[in-house]
């Protein structure tokens, strides 16, 4: 009986200590995230969730960016099956907008492509934002690539694209020149196994042959550490990365 009160002492003394660490690795992180600043624009953020992906898929990292110093969590657009968008204004639409895109058919990236042309149109002509970045986790990556490589587009432009954990299987090289374009594609990886559990690192890389030639930058960056900050559906759930991506939209200029 003793031994068995032992094993359970031990059993618990672990899962504290692991959930200690984890909780001081959060809170240096946000620290870190808290000192960063960068310039206020009138650029929108747009987030698109992947496959099956809603607002709790991005909710953290928009809620992690919504500091007076980096963005505001500014406007919701939901689109429904038909395509209609219904908007919900939180904030001032005035410092590095924050806007989350939900896709009620969330799980064919063409489809939600084609319905982001009315999104933009709408963000141009409601509120008057003419210049975008993108960022997409998973096949919201995908949505990204895909709007900028369709004949219908919508009168604004595309600044920056960040990639989170995105493969890009079948997709045909970039038709268009964006020479003011410039992307960011982050692969996670799950110590040195190349894989994130969902998404191998080299399903990643083929978007730099993709779009060679046809944008103004191109970077790719493995980010490698331990499963609760790499794994697939956690990517957009670590504030390290939150701090690489909101400096790359918001350069100093």
């Amino acid at each position: 009986m003793a031994m068995k009160h032992l094993r359970g002492l031990t059993i618990l003394l672990t899962a504290l200590v692991t959930l200690g660490a984890l909780a001081w690795g959060w809170h240096a992180r946000q620290a870190a995230l808290a000192t960063t600043r960068v310039p206020q624009t009138r650029t929108a953020t747009l987030f698109l969730p992947g496959n099956s992906g809603g607002w709790l898929s991005m909710r953290d990292m928009v809620l992690s960016l919504n500091r007076p110093q980096l963005a505001r969590f500014s406007l919701t657009a939901r689109v429904t099956d038909s395509g209609h968008v219904s908007w919900q204004q939180h904030q001032p639409i005035n410092t590095n907008p924050l806007v989350p895109v939900l896709f009620k058919d969330n799980t064919h990236a063409a489809r939600e492509a084609r319905q982001l042309v009315t999104v933009l149109t709408q963000l141009r002509a409601r509120y008057g934002i003419t210049h975008v970045n993108f960022v997409g986790h998973s096949s919201g990556g995908t949505i990204a690539y895909d709007y900028l490589n369709q004949a219908r587009r919508a009168p604004v432009t595309v600044s920056r694209i960040v990639c989170i954990g995105a493969d890009f299987p079948g997709c045909p090289p970039l038709r268009a020149h964006y020479p003011q374009l410039h992307i960011l594609n982050l692969a996670g990886s799950i110590g040195l196994t190349g894989n994130d559990s969902e998404v191998p690192v080299d399903t990643a890389t083929p978007l730099r042959h993709l779009v060679a030639g046809h944008v103004g930058s191109y970077r790719f960056e493995e980010l490698r550490g331990p499963v609760w900050d790499m794994q697939h559906s956690l990517l957009h759930e670590n504030p390290a990365i939150d701090r690489k991506i909101i400096r790359f939209l918001y350069p100093p200029s």
